[in-house]
Order: C-alpha cells, then structure tokens, then sequence
C-alpha cells in the first residue's frame, strides 16, 4: 500500500508530461538534432476515427453557474451585533488565568478565531456559540494533557474571560440588473446574462470533451508507436527526475537514504520506476516531434509571445504581477514549463483530427 500511495508522490515531484498538459523539462526543441525514424516508427495517425463532440447545458446548470459568480464578488464586513454560530470568524479579546494569575500564552487582544477550526483548545470555541458580540465571556477550562505547546500547563484548569468584540458577515450580492451592470456590463438584461453563461458553459464543456477525445486518440497514436532505441535524452531524463528528488529530500533536510526510507522505495526500484517513466515520456516526446517534422508543424516566436500575453490576461495580470507572485518571468515559466510542447501538441493533434473521420457517438 505504502507503495502505491507513493506512485502518486512520485508523479507529483517528477517533471510529468501528461496529454495536452505535456511539458517537457528539456529544451523547447530537444530532438533537432536527431533523425528521429532512426528511434521510432510512428503508429498510424491519419484516418483515424473519433466520436463527434455533442455537449448540452441545463438549466441548473447555469442556475449554478450564476450562483457561484454571485459568490465569487461576496463581500465581508465586520459587525458589532449579532449572535455567534458555528463556523462564524469572530474578533477576540481573551485572559487565561490560572488561580488568579496570568501565564504565558494565555491572553491576547484582537485575535481573529473561526468558530469550529480547532485552533483553541477543546471546549474554548463552543464556549461562545450563540453568545451575542459584544458581550464579556468567563468559563472554566482544563487544558488536555499532553499539552505539547506548554506542558506546564497539561490537564491543570484555567479560567478564561472573553470579550467577543465583533464578527464577520459576508454578504453575498443579489442576482438583480445591478449586478449584471457593474460586473457584466455588456448584457443588458437578465435574459441576455443568462444566454451569455449559458454559452461560456457550453464552450468550457466544449473544449473539455474536445481534449478528453483528442487525448484518446494521441493514446492511440502512441501505442501503436514502436520505440526503436531510445538517444541520449533518456538517459538526461532520468538524471534530471533523480536530481529533482534530491531536491525534495534536501528541502525536507533529509538525508538521501532517510528520504528513500520514507517513500518506502529501495534505490533499485525507484531506478526501476525512473528509467520506466523516463522511457514513456521520452517515446511520447518522439512521437510528437515525428509527426510534427513530417507535417511541418512548429511554434513560432509570435504565436509563443501571443499565447504567453493572452494567459497573463486572462490571469488579469501584467508582467510585473506575475514575477512578483511567482518569483520569475512569465518567458521562464514559459520555458520553465515548455509551454512551446503543449502549443505544438495541440497543433499536431488539429492536423490529426483533420485527417481523421468522424463518426457518430455509439
């Protein structure tokens, strides 16, 4: 079992290159300087058969939609009135003592506390469910035992006086040409906003079930692919996946074996799943760079610019705000994630559905 959950922890730390996400931790172009029918005969990719996309929205469905934009520009407020629930985030002023005297870590002034989150000890929160803001708490408590934090204290009791100074209301807007006119001016009626969510699920559904047929076909496409032998980047591959772990192991400062122990793998079989991951993507990358020579598909500068500006975009971002949220340019998250692959991808997988057939849905 230790195994197969590590599969998963595995997968996560290696660079992976999963259909139409495929990233590649080589460069943009990293078999230009093989002939690459020398390492691998390429599976049949025209005239193949796909099912034709059909999607529907309902009614709900955009109810729900429409529901979650209302959600999305919530807003909160602090208010002096009102009674305490469960879950509510409240606004605290509290002293701890213990036989009359303060101790250390007992008492503090506006600490923000979400009713039901466990960051108390136990029966602290429930003390204040449906008392009402403003007033002044006191109740007695024992501290568990063990109490890591301060064993001094462990299972001895304290007396606690709270002041409930306010709580947080969120307050969600109400569905209304209001909200239609200040976050989504270019409707102008209720019935048009709807039509519009309506279309926007349709095409996120679209292009979902698109990928989902595509990413069939590519597995088609790559298992009927034979892998001659495999060039030097195999090897680097999996130098590059072994480094990547190290560095995890280093950022939990562990040592290498200690870090093995843990993942519950020996070295020979993590070489093992390595060399095997290694082997799947390197065939894939093979195959792409194939057919995408053959059909003289590439990426160009422009189209690599364009596209890294329109996801800036729709991040509602500039470049400025990306490299100060990511630490690094949106060109070295480009690079960094091989966003060049995953374009040329979708482009060979445009000319496989152009040369394929489609049929109806069974």
């Amino acid at each position: 079992m230790k195994k197969k959950l590590l599969s998963s922890s595995l997968i996560a730390v290696l660079c992976l290159a999963s259909v139409f996400a495929m990233t590649s931790c080589g460069e943009s172009e990293p078999y230009s300087d093989y002939d690459l029918s020398e390492y691998v005969t390429v599976g049949e990719y025209k005239g193949l058969e796909y099912e034709k996309v059909s999607v529907s929205v309902s009614d709900k469905e955009v109810e729900e939609e429409i529901q979650k934009r209302l959600e999305a520009h919530k807003t909160s407020e602090d208010v002096t009135e009102g009674t305490v629930k469960d879950g509510d985030t409240v606004n605290i002023d509290f002293k701890g003592t213990m036989d009359g005297k303060a101790f250390d870590g007992g008492s503090a002034e506006g600490q923000s506390l979400t009713i039901g989150s466990g960051n108390m000890i136990p029966g602290f929160e429930s003390e204040l469910i449906d008392k009402k803001v403003g007033d002044t708490v006191t109740f007695d408590i024992t501290f568990p035992d063990p109490y890591e934090n301060n064993p001094d204290i462990a299972g001895k009791e304290a007396t606690f006086e709270v002041k409930i100074n306010s709580k947080k209301v969120e307050n969600v807007p109400e569905y209304n040409m209001d909200f239609v006119k200040e976050y989504y001016s270019d409707y102008k009626s209720l019935e048009e906003f709807e039509k519009g969510v309506k279309a926007d699920l349709t095409e996120t559904k679209t292009t979902e079930a698109e990928n989902q047929m595509k990413s069939g076909l590519w597995q088609q496409i790559v298992e009927a692919s034979e892998v001659k032998q495999y060039p030097d980047e195999k090897a680097e591959r999996i130098e590059k996946e072994k480094e990547n772990l190290k560095k995890v192991a280093s950022d939990y400062n562990m040592e290498w074996e200690d870090y093995l122990e843990t993942i519950g793998y020996e070295e020979k079989d993590l070489n093992k799943t390595i060399e095997t991951y290694a082997e799947s993507i390197v065939k894939e990358e093979m195959v792409l760079y194939s057919i995408a020579k053959t059909e003289g598909l590439e990426v160009s500068d422009d189209e690599y610019a364009e596209y890294l500006q329109s996801l800036l975009k729709s991040a509602n971002m500039d470049e400025d705000a990306f490299k100060s949220a990511y630490n690094m340019t949106i060109e070295e998250w480009g690079e960094e994630n091989n966003v060049r692959t995953s374009l040329l991808l979708n482009k060979v997988m445009d000319k496989v559905i152009e040369y394929g057939k489609e049929v109806s849905k069974k």
